[in-house]
């Protein structure tokens, strides 16, 4: 109930109102885009996958433009489903970086994954992973990511209050986007778009003042 509170608190924050509807997961999904103004030299330029964790004590997230140079048959050799494709693992998080999450396309859900949205499925299970790597029918996208974020419910309302991050309703291919490198400023601009000329241009503004920005609901639809 806390962290359910909690993006709701945040979803006020930012300007944005929560889901309605039926409790399916693609309801649940929220990203997290920092402004411009984070400069921590983890989260800065980052866009993190909330997760739908039931009965946690953390908000635990992932970000997910973020890939690192460490190939995935490097991680998996034995894999002949990947000794043709060329994806590297992406760093998840500065929490537990050694510990593997997998996100993948199914249509029977497993036990040892969580749903995410429509067939995409998330799972910590390090055997279930391998298992599943290593599979040669398994050749859709898959999007492996190395360690997590994870916040106490008070400090990510911290970081609300300050202005710290745009919400998004997770929607689309934005997980399996393979255009990184321009992922975080897509979403930023589509959370908080110019709407004159004059608003494209820099404007000055007193020491300490934080921007008030209104973010609408809007998707985050992925290429």
């Amino acid at each position: 109930w806390a962290v359910a509170l909690l993006l709701f608190f945040i979803l006020f924050c930012l300007g944005q109102r929560p889901c309605q509807g039926e409790d399916k997961p693609n309801n649940k999904l929220l990203f997290l885009v920092a402004r411009s103004s984070v400069l921590d030299p983890f989260f800065e330029k980052s866009v993190v996958l909330v997760l739908p964790l039931a009965g946690e004590p953390l908000i635990v997230g992932l970000v997910i433009n973020k890939p690192t140079l460490l190939p995935l048959i490097r991680i998996f050799p034995k894999s002949p489903a990947l000794k043709n494709r060329t994806e590297n693992a992406y760093l998840g998080g500065p929490v537990a970086m050694a510990v593997p999450a997998l996100a993948f396309h199914t249509g029977k859900p497993p036990k040892q994954a969580i749903p995410l949205y429509d067939d995409v499925y998330l799972s910590f299970d390090l055997k279930f992973i391998s298992k599943l790597v290593e599979d040669p029918k398994e050749t859709g996208d898959l999007r492996l990511f190395m360690g997590r974020a994870q916040w106490a419910p008070e400090q990510l309302q911290g970081e609300a209050l300050r202005g710290s991050w745009y919400s998004l309703r997770a929607e689309g291919g934005v997980i399996f986007d393979h255009d990184s490198e321009h992922l975080w400023k897509r979403l930023e601009e589509r959370a908080n778009p110019p709407t004159s000329v004059e608003e494209r241009a820099p404007r000055a503004r007193r020491p300490g003042a934080e921007p008030l920005v209104a973010v609408k609901s809007r998707p985050a639809v992925g290429r």
